[in-house]
């Protein structure tokens, strides 16, 4: 991803992170559906391809939202997990899902977690952040 030079805007400084059309995808997995490993991001519905996958991985790790734990005996095993900058991101993700829900005519309410947000999203939080009980808070 090419980077414009250092911005004093907050909304620029997102943009140069989350702004393209995968980044958002990855955390959602990691946020929403707790997903860790390369081959989980992968299986996603949308399809991103692998060098997609891992120069946006790259990029999230870089930016301080992931950490990357190289696995010990092979890269299969290795696995990324939210810092605490990246679950700070919690209101931004349910306000564009709401935002989608609202838009969207195609959402598939049946989904749990659609509900879970229309219904009880501080409970959905909570629930969603137990995942990472591991996550170091400053």
């Amino acid at each position: 991803m090419k980077k414009r030079t250092s911005s004093v805007c907050p909304i620029v400084y997102a943009l140069d992170i989350l702004g393209d059309s995968w980044s958002l995808v990855i955390l959602r997995d990691v946020l929403i559906h707790n997903k860790r490993y390369y081959r989980e991001f992968l299986a996603s519905r949308e399809g991103i391809s692998t060098n997609i996958l891992s120069a946006r991985l790259q990029t999230l790790v870089h930016a301080g939202l992931l950490i990357k734990f190289e696995g010990d005996t092979n890269r299969a095993q290795t696995m990324y997990r939210p810092t605490q900058k990246a679950l700070d991101l919690y209101p931004v993700v349910f306000a564009i899902m709401h935002w989608g829900l609202k838009y969207n005519p195609n959402t598939d309410m049946k989904i749990p977690i659609m509900q879970e947000l229309v219904t009880d999203e501080n409970k959905l939080a909570q629930r969603l952040l137990r995942n990472f009980d591991d996550v170091t808070r400053p």
